[in-house]
C-alpha cells in the first residue's frame, strides 16, 4: 500500500456530548422509543427497542431533565444498532432553539462533572 493510500479522509465532525437520556422517534405513525447515547448541534446517535431504516424522516421528541424539544429528523446511518439521527431544520428560529437546547444539555453535563 502506498503513502497515499494509508491516509483517511478528514471528515469535520461537531463536538458531541455524552448522554443518557430517553428519545422517542415517530415515523409514520409508528412510535419507537429509544436512548440518545451523544448529541450534538447536528444530530444524535441513539439506541432505539426496534429496526430503523436509513433515511426515513420523521418527529423526534428528546426527553432531557432539562427539558422536551421536538423536531424533524432523518435517520443518516445505522451501525451496530445505533442509530444516527440528524435535525431537519425547518427555520433559522428552529434551529437556534435546538443550538440553546443543546447547549443546556452541555452546560448541565459539565455542572454534575465537577461535583
Amino acid at each position: 500500500m502506498s503513502k497515499l493510500h494509508s491516509y483517511r479522509k478528514f471528515e469535520y465532525r461537531r463536538c458531541r456530548v455524552k448522554a443518557g437520556f430517553y428519545v422517542d422517534f415517530i415515523v409514520e405513525g409508528a412510535a419507537f422509543h429509544g436512548l440518545c447515547m451523544d448529541v450534538s448541534d447536528a444530530g444524535i446517535l441513539a439506541e432505539f427497542d426496534g429496526p430503523m431504516v436509513v433515511d426515513s424522516s420523521g418527529l423526534l421528541i428528546l426527553r432531557h431533565p432539562s427539558g422536551v424539544l421536538k423536531l424533524e429528523a432523518r435517520v443518516s446511518h445505522i451501525d451496530k444498532g445505533m442509530v444516527g439521527l440528524v435535525f431537519v431544520f425547518k427555520t433559522p428560529a428552529e434551529c437556534g432553539m435546538t443550538v440553546d437546547f443543546i447547549a443546556s444539555i452541555t452546560n448541565r453535563a459539565a455542572m454534575t462533572s465537577e461535583r
